[in-house]
């Protein structure tokens, strides 16, 4: 009948409109979080809108390495921080402690956009004075001192004056550690942090996700599905993770026993000191005055002895020859 035909075209109707909407809604959340995610980068950096973007402090992940970079105060003048900073979040109770190589550590940042010039447009970074040294090259502090958080084109963007295969030593060249904040226009729930992390040849987003206590997913929202060995990710957190850390980095420095000190010489015992000293000299004189003397009269008297005897000889002898002898 044509009221059960109206019946049932509602009944079909009613599922396909659902359908519609929660695709449409699905479309619209999934455009939220494409617009959210980062756009592929160049070799300059990634690129960000001033009028969507606020300072944030953030952290990078950092690796110590031999043979330059292994213990925290080398690594602090790297990034303008102090031992203590990389080694509270860092899970590190012995800031003085000697590093092992490919430690890992999170260096506090200051992220922000800035504006490079009408061709790049603005890119979001923290930058860090590096002074040059022998040898150093922009491709060699990118790719080894700086760990790729970075590229020598970008670090060449960021200084347009500079002519990189004439760097004098004692240079001072501002390097951009790519960075990234969360975006302060979404309605989203946003991350709190986003980590800068570059990806390794060995790694795959399940072991960085499982690393950091994340979902693939949050990772791949961010970055997209393109992510190549030594580009950085930026992996969205709540909270930092505790780093798992040699037990050597955690043990206190023993604190060095104090050398017993120097005794302390008055000026009175001194004096008496200097007038023992003389009078035992002094005895000393004496005594050997007085043995000489006596050794002295000892052999006068014996010599003495001896001529009396020779006397009394020859006066024997002379009365009985009528000479002396």
């Amino acid at each position: 009948s044509p009221s059960t035909k109206t019946k049932t075209k509602k009944m079909i109707t009613k599922p396909i409109f659902i359908f519609s909407l929660l695709f449409f809604l699905s479309f619209i959340f999934n455009q939220n979080i494409i617009c959210y995610a980062q756009n592929p980068p160049s070799i300059t950096g990634y690129t960000c809108n001033p009028n969507q973007f606020n300072p944030c402090q953030t952290y990078v992940l950092y690796r110590a390495r031999a043979p330059e970079f292994l213990d925290l105060a080398s690594i602090g003048d790297l990034f303008s921080v102090s031992r203590l900073m990389i080694a509270n979040p860092s899970n590190i109770s012995n800031p003085n402690t000697t590093l092992v190589n490919d430690q890992p550590l999170f260096i506090p940042i200051t992220c922000s956009c800035n504006n490079i010039n009408t061709t790049f447009g603005s890119i979001s970074y923290a930058g860090f004075n590096y002074t040059f040294k022998a040898g150093d090259t922009m491709y060699g502090i990118s790719t080894s001192k700086y760990q790729n958080l970075t590229t020598y084109q970008s670090a060449e963007a960021v200084n347009p004056t500079i002519v990189p295969e004439n760097i004098d030593i004692g240079q001072s060249i501002k390097f951009p550690i790519f960075c990234k904040c969360p975006n302060t226009t979404s309605s989203q729930n946003l991350p709190r942090l986003l980590i800068s992390y570059v990806f390794q040849p060995n790694d795959n987003i399940s072991s960085i996700a499982s690393r950091f206590r994340v979902t693939p997913q949050s990772i791949t929202q961010i970055n997209g599905n393109n992510t190549k060995i030594l580009d950085t990710l930026f992996i969205p957190l709540s909270n930092l993770p505790n780093l798992t850390q040699p037990a050597s980095s955690n043990t206190p420095t023993p604190t060095p026993t104090p050398a017993s000190p120097a005794p302390v010489i008055q000026e009175n015992d001194r004096k008496g000191t200097v007038i023992g000293l003389a009078i035992g000299l002094g005895v000393c004189g004496l005594l050997l005055i007085l043995i000489l003397g006596l050794f002295y009269k000892e052999k006068t008297v014996k010599k003495e002895k001896y001529s009396d005897v020779e006397r009394q000889k020859k006066f024997v002898c002379w009365i009985k020859k009528g000479v002396f002898c």
